[in-house]
């Protein structure tokens, strides 16, 4: 092993990305965001609300949330009116998600 050698990836393998997801009623908690964020970015799909919040509130959060899923490599995925989805691109890799989604448009 020489001194630059490569490091060997390890895929740490977190089951279903629909088993991961994370749902919540928002409410204008900036702490509380920073929080969802950081799980977000260690492979948590979130499945946000922001019915409860006020029309700059949820701007606010929603422009938030899209940043910050767009800077983790994901996409935001508008859910209806007032819920998105936000994950990373290579959580949809096992096609759990889309099998999420495509079950909310069955009920």
């Amino acid at each position: 092993m020489g001194l630059f050698s490569r490091k060997k990836e390890v895929k740490e393998d977190l089951g279903l990305a629909s088993e991961r997801i994370i749902m919540e009623q928002l409410e204008d908690d900036d702490e509380a965001a920073a929080h969802l964020v950081d799980e977000l970015q260690i492979g948590k799909p979130l499945v946000l609300n922001f019915e409860k919040l006020d029309l700059m509130s949820a701007n606010k959060m929603l422009a938030f949330f899209t940043g910050a899923c767009y800077a983790s490599s994901g996409r935001t995925i508008k859910i209806n009116e007032t819920t998105y989805l936000f994950a990373r691109n290579i959580d949809f890799n096992d096609g759990s998600l889309n099998d999420f989604l495509n079950d909310l448009d069955e009920d």
